[in-house]
């Protein structure tokens, strides 16, 4: 019997950290009034996800605490 070994290091895709360009507050304050407020950021979270990411496990910080499954 003939194995086939692979390899696929933990590093693959990893991308260096870039620094942001970081905008005054008040333009990030007036952007997200814009947008909707914290209410647009909710309904984004209400909104079912895409059927293509049904297969994937919980992503973020609720992925923990047992939600979005």
């Amino acid at each position: 019997m003939d194995y086939q070994l692979s390899y696929r290091s933990a590093l693959t895709g990893y991308e260096v950290y870039k620094e942001q360009a970081v905008q005054p507050w008040k333009a990030a304050n007036d952007k997200v009034g814009e947008i909707g407020g914290w209410r647009a950021y909710a309904k984004e979270m209400r909104q079912p996800a895409p059927a293509a990411d049904q297969g994937q496990p919980a992503q973020g910080h609720d992925a923990h605490h047992g939600g979005k499954q």
